[in-house]
């Protein structure tokens, strides 16, 4: 059965604090191509995505989403795709001089992992927060192991992650289509899967 996230609730949190703007928006962008080429990797359909701003009870922040189309994955994928935004993100923020342990807080997604644990159970798939591995990998996976897997996924697409950030940060509304990325990376955007 086709995984159609459109349709999943998601909680944007503007992200403001005493970084400049610049940086804040640099690392939304590459929070959002981990995503995105990641995912694209493991055959999903990228439709777009992008950083913008946004208003919530009067404060003013940056966020960004990474929209998909109806498509195929595996379920593991799916973990491992949405994990791969703060891997990403963390992965920028060292590399431009941030220790880690303030990357790591600067990077974190909590919204991310708690999609990937709704989503991922209406397949009957458990994702585990307390470091335990289900039993069988076919019904679920802990978070370690998906954040690890997407830690490896980000290090091997570095560079299509990186050109993808830069042309979302270049993008005159900061946003990209999922052809415009399979352009920029080389990687394949598979084909939208017909909604039931």
């Amino acid at each position: 059965m086709p995984i159609n996230l459109d349709d999943l609730p998601i909680r944007r949190i503007p992200t403001s604090d005493l970084r400049d703007p610049d940086q804040v928006i640099a690392g939304i962008a590459y929070h959002e191509a981990g995503h995105a080429v990641v995912g694209m990797t493991y055959g999903m359909s990228l439709a777009r995505l992008r950083v913008y701003t946004m208003d919530v009870d009067g404060y003013m922040g940056w966020t960004g989403a990474t929209t998909w189309n109806n498509c195929y994955v595996r379920c593991f994928h799916l973990a491992v795709e949405l994990a791969a935004g703060e891997a990403a993100a963390k992965r920028h923020l060292t590399g431009i001089g941030h220790p880690v342990y303030v990357a790591n807080r600067l990077a974190a997604s909590p919204h991310d992992r708690d999609m990937a644990i709704s989503a991922l159970a209406r397949s009957n798939y458990t994702v585990t927060t307390d470091g335990t591995e289900p039993d069988d990998p076919a019904t679920g996976t802990s978070w370690a192991r998906a954040v690890a897997a997407a830690e490896q996924a980000v290090t091997q697409a570095w560079a299509q992650i990186t050109a993808t950030a830069e042309a979302l940060i270049a993008a005159p509304r900061r946003e990209l289509t999922g052809p415009q990325v399979a352009d920029l990376t080389g990687i394949t955007n598979a084909t939208p899967v017909p909604a039931a």
